[in-house]
């Protein structure tokens, strides 16, 4: 009977030091450093099941650990599916993308190992998400950090600082989310943190080098523990959400409302005087005014009809006119392929979705563009997408009215078949490029191809366009 107790004993020890994974779930250890997912993928993974692909897929279970000094980069979007996670330990993951944990996923930094979020990423809690910080771990840089979507309660979305530890944004959005900061831990943002329904015990720092934005939530927010909160900017809000925070909570909470060098303010509380939020902004210049449309998704996915459908979603919109949904071919030019109404002025999710039933072939980049009623905008991050070609889309030749005379046609969109998006080639049965004459036709897509210089044989016509190129075999 003893040995048995002493055999389930130790099997609860190692169990609650190494992570279980449950049947079928991909578990990746890290084996060297490189990119992680994605079709630019180096890093190497130690993988726990000859199932299990080689490279961690987004939106799944996957677990990922970086246990060692290793350093892994994100380049593309990654979701931490439910059951998922990502374990950094002593080691660095790079994010150049937009990491989400969604609901049932979890990341965690420890033991001195740090997620660094740059060149435009960001990291977002997703509603019942989770992030750990603790024994030394830190998540820094200049990014845009979303805590809860405001689609769950509050205690099941969860930030977690633990002393040592730190975490370090740029903007900070809260919506419907727990923060807890350890006394001996810091969470800093260094602009605007926004609150529209949180709870936050702070026994530790934290930091607002931006202006303290209670007014989407109005008094839904609670900040208290032991510690103290440095605003340098303003504190602003109706519906008394300041005074709410004064009178529940013991935080002593600093307001800088004349400006601060060092973004350090005589302890208060003391509430921001000016509640004017251009006038805040001008309290803490080296900060970029809050956009007015905070877009907390947006995607491009191919359809089984080789169709992309586009959705996006916002959290809040300020005076936003429109959004136009913008494609390209290259990643360099976009033209503009549909507009849609913006929400307007919105405390409230909104989502849209549109179809673009006439996509480019092979690959094509999209993006948004959010367009104010005072005419100013601003852009989302690029979507990629890679589709196949459509049987007889790229490219058809066929004999015209007059010997040795050909009828080029493409069914590919305009914007790669103007008079600089294409060119024609012709190539005999050796390879060699032969010398034709070309007249456009008068819509974009159709050209007569004279061939009355060349000799019989075989020849390959083809087309070469930003999106790829298509070739046809003909015998004259």
């Amino acid at each position: 009977m003893k040995k048995t107790i002493v055999t389930c004993v130790m099997a609860a020890a190692v169990s609650a030091i190494i992570p279980m994974v449950a049947l079928g779930q991909c578990s990746y250890v890290a084996t060297g450093s490189g990119v992680m997912g994605g079709l630019s993928a180096t890093a190497t993974f130690d993988v726990g099941s000859g199932s299990c692909p080689t490279q961690p897929a987004s939106n799944t279970d996957a677990r990922v650990f970086l246990n060692s000094n290793y350093a892994l980069t994100l380049d593309s979007d990654y979701v931490v599916g439910a059951g998922g996670s990502i374990t950094v330990s002593a080691g660095r993951l790079t994010v150049h993308s937009h990491l989400t944990v969604e609901a049932d996923g979890l990341i965690t930094v420890s033991n001195g190992g740090s997620i660094v979020v740059e060149d435009g990423g960001s990291l977002d809690i997703s509603s019942r998400g989770t992030v750990v910080v603790n024994n030394g771990g830190t998540i820094s840089g200049d990014y845009n950090l979303g805590v809860g979507d405001g689609s769950a309660s509050q205690k099941v979305t969860n930030l977690r600082v633990f002393a040592p530890s730190s975490v370090t944004s740029g903007v900070m959005r809260v919506n419907k989310a727990t923060i807890m900061v350890q006394g001996g831990a810091s969470l800093t943002t260094t602009c605007n943190t926004i609150l529209y329904n949180s709870d936050i015990v702070a026994d530790g720092a934290m930091y607002v080098l931006g202006n303290l934005d209670l007014t989407p939530g109005g008094a839904n927010n609670t900040i208290c523990g032991a510690g103290n909160i440095s605003v340098k900017g303003c504190v602003f809000g109706g519906n008394g959400a300041f005074n709410h925070l004064a009178q529940n909570c013991t935080n002593k909470i600093g307001v800088c409302a004349l400006g601060s060098s060092t973004g350090v303010c005589n302890m208060g509380p003391v509430a921001g005087n000016n509640t004017n939020e251009r006038s805040c902004d001008a309290l803490v210049p080296t900060c970029p005014r809050p956009l007015p449309v905070e877009l907390t998704l947006f995607t491009a996915t191919p359809t089984d009809r080789q169709q992309v459908a586009l959705h996006w979603e916002t959290a809040s919109e300020k005076n936003s006119q429109s959004f136009v949904v913008e494609r390209s071919a290259d990643g360099k030019v976009f033209r503009d392929n549909r507009t849609v109404e913006g929400a307007g002025t919105t405390q409230t999710r909104t989502i849209y979705r549109v179809v673009d039933e006439q996509p480019l072939p092979g690959t094509s980049y999209y993006r948004l563009r959010q367009v104010d009623f005072d005419k100013g905008s601003s852009y989302s991050p690029v979507r990629v997408v890679q589709l196949s070609t459509k049987p007889g889309q790229g490219l058809d030749v066929y004999p015209g009215p007059t010997a040795k005379e050909w009828v080029v046609s493409s069914q590919l969109p305009a914007e790669l078949l103007g008079s600089t998006g294409a060119a024609l080639q012709v190539f005999d049965a050796l390879g060699r490029v032969q010398s034709i004459t070309l007249t456009p036709a008068e819509q974009p897509g159709r050209w007569t191809l004279g061939l009355q210089s060349l000799p019989t044989g075989i020849y390959v016509v083809r087309l070469l366009t930003s999106a790829g190129s298509y070739s046809r075999r003909i015998a004259q």
